[in-house]
């Protein structure tokens, strides 16, 4: 957790909590059986450690977090199964960091395999 407290002059001594953030690219497209699809997530924390949660993803479509050496942020693997039901999805991303929680969003898009 990060603290600061006010500097000389009077200050009351108050500490702040620097928040986390997280950052996806706003669509992510996939096809149904293709190639795993990587993206970076960018994860602003003071831990160098977060818990990385999706929802809304559908059947067959999995995603693997990994995180750098020196920070949280790092990369998704997204990929869909040929079971994927192609369409457009909203997918939450949560991530869990220095006792804070923070959310973004982005649209998956999976396409259907080319015959």
């Amino acid at each position: 957790m990060a603290l600061s407290a006010g500097g000389c002059g009077g200050a009351t001594g108050q500490m702040q909590v620097t928040p986390i953030s997280v950052m996806v690219q706003p669509t992510v497209t996939v096809t149904q059986g293709g190639m795993t699809v990587i993206v970076q997530i960018s994860i602003v924390s003071t831990s160098e450690t977060a818990l990385v949660m999706f929802t809304g993803l559908p059947g067959g479509v999995q995603v693997k977090y990994s995180a750098s050496d020196t920070s949280p942020s790092g990369t998704l693997s997204v990929s869909a199964g040929a079971s994927a039901a192609p369409g457009s999805y909203p997918v939450t991303v949560t991530v869990n960091s220095a006792e804070q929680t923070a959310s973004t969003s982005f649209t998956l898009i999976v396409d259907a395999a080319k015959s």
